[in-house]
């Protein structure tokens, strides 16, 4: 299928959507230059075992603070506050990527700190264990310990927390909601999503349209899910695959994806869902970038205009 073909396949049931943004122009320069680099660096990530993605900067800015408070199992939550602080009485709950078995505090801490230095709020990035050693409910299991240190240990606000996960985080940011909703507890007041995998069943569109096109993933999801499950019949509960949650009553949501990407069409999907819900939601699909581009490479300027979206969507 020609690139155009698929790309009107992808879109073809959003067509004229308000809550859609598709950036079909060609990327940057700067981008255009960065990117064979990063996909070199990323392209056997997380699938190989050993990339730690050492190549990131761990260091800490000044006037920003960070405090390591310790969670179960070894883990760690780690607590950053700018110095100048952005006068909404926001905090950020983040949920670092790495297909659920890699990403470590390298790659937490680095997007805590870009998300510090972006937005001007406290936050507070979690790590959590890894399949396949530890399986799901696991992972969500020590996400779901640090939502509920901020609420029931720091008393903070549910409707102060706007969360923020990318690719495997944004599972987990999701499926915390379900998770919450199932207990009748209170949810964020708001969510982004960044290059969000939604469906480990692999039946959204862009899981088969975007195979040989998306050039960091080539994987089986099928085997994906066999590392991450031990129970294959729960592929379609919503603390699995989140797409299949009743979004009624989820946050005001922001989507961020490229149109190359395998999980592009999660993004669609869940926009769509919570706009016909009433919630108001925008996805802004890039053209020609890669999986988690804002996160990976925060000085472009499409990564700067991601969060100046983030801003203006929240009223920051």
């Amino acid at each position: 299928m020609e690139k155009s073909e698929v790309l009107y396949e992808l879109f073809k049931d959003y067509e004229g959507a308000d809550w859609l943004t598709h950036i079909e122009s060609a990327p940057s320069p700067e981008a255009q230059k960065r990117m064979p680099e990063l996909i070199e660096e990323l392209k056997d990530y997380p699938m190989a075992p050993g990339n730690e993605l050492s190549f990131l900067d761990d260091s800490t800015p000044a006037g920003v603070t960070r405090e390591d408070i310790d969670a179960p199992h070894g883990l760690h939550l780690y607590h950053y506050e700018p110095q100048n602080k952005n006068p909404a009485e926001r905090v950020i709950f983040y949920v670092h990527g790495g297909g659920f078995m890699r990403g470590n505090k390298w790659y937490c801490r680095f997007n805590a700190v870009n998300q510090v230095k972006n937005l001007d709020l406290p936050v507070y990035a979690c790590e959590y264990r890894y399949t396949p050693e530890n399986k799901y409910p696991k992972g969500l299991d020590d996400v779901e310990w640090g939502w509920n240190y901020l609420v029931n240990d720091l008393g903070i606000d549910p409707k102060k927390i706007i969360t923020i996960g990318d690719s495997a985080g944004g599972t987990y940011e999701m499926a915390l909601m379900a998770r919450l909703k199932r207990q009748g507890r209170e949810l964020p007041g708001g969510c982004v999503c960044i290059s969000t995998f939604l469906d480990f069943s692999a039946e959204s569109p862009s899981y088969t349209l975007n195979n040989g096109i998306d050039p960091l993933f080539s994987i089986d999801f099928h085997e994906t899910a066999k590392l991450y499950l031990e129970d294959l019949s729960l592929l379609h509960d919503p603390e699995v695959s989140p797409k299949y949650a009743d979004f009624t009553g989820f946050p005001e949501t922001i989507f961020f994806a490229d149109d190359t990407e395998v999980f592009v069409s999660d993004a669609l999907i869940g926009a769509d869902k919570l706009h016909k819900l009433g919630i108001r939601t925008k996805a802004y699909i890039t053209h020609g970038l890669t999986h988690v581009y804002a996160c990976e490479m925060p000085e472009l300027p499409e990564s700067q205009t991601a969060y100046k979206r983030i801003r203006e969507f929240f009223g920051l």
